[in-house]
């Protein structure tokens, strides 16, 4: 397989408590990847890592072949990043606000 984005056991320890419990992913290239969970499930923490905006504490990752954090500079040469909260209507269902995002051409 061409996967653009692999990781394997990623994890992130803050003292005692674990953000990011041993994750491994395998993002093909050329796919649409949608990361979602509860507040505090570890997203924003992961892509974090993933950016190199902190280190994990145990595991690895590559992105587009290059490994980090040895290409730590290729990679981020290679890509862009905007980490937000959106805000979403409460009173529509998850599906509702996705439309929204969807047909606002984000």
């Amino acid at each position: 397989m061409n996967y653009v984005i692999t990781t394997e056991q990623l994890t992130k320890k803050y003292k005692k408590f674990t953000s990011v419990n041993n994750v491994s992913l395998h993002i093909r290239k050329g796919s649409i990847y949608g990361f979602i969970g509860p507040n505090g499930a570890g997203k924003s923490t992961t892509m974090k890592m993933l950016l190199g905006l902190t280190a994990p504490t145990k595991g690895s990752f590559t992105i587009d072949g290059k490994h980090f954090p040895d290409d730590r500079l290729e990679i981020l040469k290679e890509i862009g990043s905007f980490i937000e909260s959106p805000s979403f209507y409460a009173n529509l269902t998850g599906r509702e606000n996705l439309d929204i995002i969807r047909s606002a051409g984000f």
